[in-house]
């Protein structure tokens, strides 16, 4: 299970395959040949440090991964020594923190590679169901939490499955929701995110309760009439089929109903709070394929650091969406990269840092329908096109929805670093990154929207053709941004590697001057074909892949995946060869973000069938996945991953021994999280010696 677009972002795309002929034009603005190489941007340096300082904190009597038995001084945010008790006690002052682990296992920090911030945020407060199973269980649970959350103006549900006698019957929906809840709007979403029902407050608050046809701008040219369910009189029951016509409800309540960026603020520091709680010391947030969302979502991670309410290191990401505007989405990404770095060297304050994004946002919002209005009197499509009148609209629509969504509320405040609380200057080891560019590729095997070597395409499956993955990889690459693609299918996962090969041939005079190639990433890799497997090591391409994402035999993807493809699914052990990087997420909230249960499980994981390949890691292929290959992928290979002098002090501290995750069932708890030197999460028993 994966997350899918931002339901605007779905629409967006079924308009761009509809009318190639009109938003499939203007994709070479920028030339490759017209930008200049990013040749300066390089794996960060060793950390500058002084052996001797005193020390902020000494963790005593460590059991280190490798076996061997340690004590950690920290000075500030790094590891300044490594050693013996005595070596340790000459940095120890009076002043100094003293953590005794008895012991226990002590390890880098884990870093979960894949998961999705703005999901669990909107998460916080709503109501997941993944467990209910029956109608009677399912009205207890809305009816309890509509109870509980009275004040809330409207009610978000997540996680419902599907059942052959549904809990929610298309025919009936709106009235089956108005039994239990039907004095403010009600939103249950599926648990694939492909489903979204809604009550009847819902539907008029989104302007959609009404005799269709006429259906919404668009809906009839697109031809997903029959996604949304309407009764016998055409009014629509409630049941609204597909990110790309549930964004027609979806979009109207969320402008009409947004969380205020305070609020933003809090359930941000709440989810990474949670994260720390599992050892989580970084993670690479996944974009959803909407770039206003992205620069807004980077907006507040730097209001919140420079606040001192991050509790972790967050490498963020940023969408370029396949139509007309990709290559300029990368420039905008490329040049908000660029600001960070300014920034990190105190060539621009936060201030001025939080202004140019700004700007950047405004443009990212609106520069796809300013390009729609362009060509509605360019390229010969004219002003008379026979749908260029509806396109306008849509666009317009669009465009108003994610200002509303994502836009208006930073545009309302005053810069908030320009109080005199705020630091004038973000730090040089900052906690946020925005070093990739997240694409999608296809969608997922369940839906039979993967790019599968063995069948043919859906329409709009991969959403990026060959041609237009070649020119974006080589256009990102040369700017110096890693990619990381979103691809369950072998057939993504080769037009990928394919496009990544072409790109160092094309760049590698770049790669000579920079000294390094960029790690670009695949994401997910659920099925690979056998002769790609390798590929990964000898391009220099990050496998990224999710272990609590796989499972035995059977369920609805093994009964869609033929046998003789099982012994190449999820490959983690294979894409390890020559020298391959792998690293582990989670996809959280859609999947647990619990490090130690996907170490556990990739190391005890059965094959499939007897004869079958192992595809099981060893203990140290695991937890490097969670930290020293996710340290690599993000150019820090230099200054985290590892527990020696010149580290960032980004730490977990366990109740036992580390090797108790080779057992299905373990026993080994979270005792303490320390990120950039400070302790962010504790248990309560945990055994603070002497502050």
């Amino acid at each position: 299970m994966n997350c899918p677009k931002r339901s605007e972002t779905a629409l967006l795309h079924t308009l761009t395959r509809n009318y190639p002929e009109l938003l499939g034009v203007e994709k070479r603005d920028l030339k490759l040949e017209e930008i200049d190489p990013d040749v300066n941007y390089c794996i960060e340096p060793e950390c500058e440090y002084d052996p001797n300082a005193e020390a902020d904190l000494v963790i005593k009597n460590a059991l280190l991964n490798d076996g061997s038995n340690a004590n950690i001084a920290v000075v500030g945010n790094i590891i300044t020594r490594v050693g013996s008790a005595d070596e340790i006690n000459q940095v120890t002052g009076s002043a100094t923190k003293i953590l005794d682990v008895k012991g226990n296992s002590v390890s880098p920090g884990f870093v979960d590679s894949h998961l999705h911030l703005d999901v669990a945020m909107q998460r916080l407060g709503t109501l997941t169901i993944e467990d209910v199973s029956t109608a009677t269980d399912f009205k207890k649970c809305l009816t309890d939490y509509a109870k509980e959350n009275s004040s809330l103006p409207i009610l978000y549900v997540f996680g419902l499955h599907y059942f052959d006698d549904p809990i929610i019957p298309a025919e009936t929906c709106r009235q089956t929701l108005d039994k239990i809840v039907d004095d403010k709007p009600l939103l249950v979403f599926a648990h694939d995110m492909h489903t979204a029902w809604a009550n009847t407050k819902a539907l008029e608050e989104a302007d959609l309760l009404h005799k269709m046809p006429p259906y919404p701008h668009l809906i009839e040219e697109l031809g997903l009439e029959q996604k949304i369910i309407v009764d016998s009189d055409g009014i629509p029951t409630g049941e609204f089929r597909e990110p790309d016509v549930y964004s027609f409800l979806e979009g109207p309540l969320h402008a009409k109903y947004p969380s205020s960026v305070e609020q933003q603020l809090s359930d941000l520091e709440n989810v990474c709070n949670q994260l720390a709680e599992h050892g989580i010391t970084g993670v690479h947030r996944m974009a959803l394929s909407q770039p206003a969302e992205d620069l807004s979502f980077l907006l507040l991670l730097l209001e919140l650091e420079q606040q001192g309410r991050l509790p972790i290191r967050v490498s963020s990401s940023f969408s370029s969406v396949a139509d007309h505007n990709m290559l300029q989405d990368i420039f905008i990404g490329y040049t908000a990269r660029d600001l960070l770095i300014k920034a990190r060297n105190k060539e621009i304050t936060a201030a001025q840092l939080h202004d140019s994004i700004l700007e950047l946002l405004k443009d990212a919002g609106t520069d796809r329908h300013e390009k729609v209005k362009r060509m509605a009197v360019k390229g010969g499509h004219g002003e008379n096109h026979p749908v260029m009148d509806k396109l306008l609209k849509v666009s317009r629509n669009l465009t108003d929805i994610i200002f509303k969504k994502h836009i208006e509320h930073h545009t309302k405040r005053k810069n908030p670093h320009r109080k005199s609380s705020m630091p004038e200057h973000i730090g040089y080891h900052a906690k946020v990154r925005l070093d990739t560019l997240k694409v999608f590729m296809d969608g997922v095997i369940e839906k039979d929207t993967a790019y599968r070597l063995d069948k043919t395409p859906s329409q709009g499956i991969p959403e990026f053709n060959q041609e237009d993955l070649d020119k974006l990889l080589a256009f990102a690459d040369r700017l110096g941004i890693q990619v990381a693609a979103h691809s369950i299918g072998n057939g993504s996962v080769k037009s990928m590697l394919d496009s990544i090969s072409k790109t160092r041939e094309i760049n590698k005079n770049i790669d000579k001057e920079r000294g390094y190639s960029i790690p670009h990433r695949v994401e997910h890799i659920e099925t690979c074909s056998q002769d790609d497997l390798p590929r990964f090591g000898k391009l220099d391409v990050i496998a990224s892949m999710q272990p609590l994402h796989e499972r035995p035999p059977m369920t609805m993807w093994h009964t869609l995946v033929p046998k003789s493809d099982w012994n190449t699914a999820f490959a983690w052990k294979e894409a390890l060869v020559d020298d391959a990087t792998l690293v582990f997420g989670s996809d959280w909230p859609i999947v647990s973000c619990d490090s130690r249960a996907g170490i556990s499980h990739a190391v005890t994981r059965k094959p499939w069938y007897e004869g079958a390949r192992n595809q099981s890691l060893t203990l140290e292929e695991a937890v490097a996945a969670y930290t020293s290959g996710a340290a690599f992928s993000e150019y820090c290979q230099n200054i985290k991953g590892e527990i020696k002098a010149g580290m960032l002090a980004d730490i977990v501290l366990f109740s036992g021994n580390i090797k108790e995750l080779e057992k299905e069932s373990f026993n080994l708890e979270i005792e303490t999280t320390i990120c950039d030197g400070k302790i962010v999460y504790m248990k309560q028993e945990s055994p603070i010696l002497r502050d």
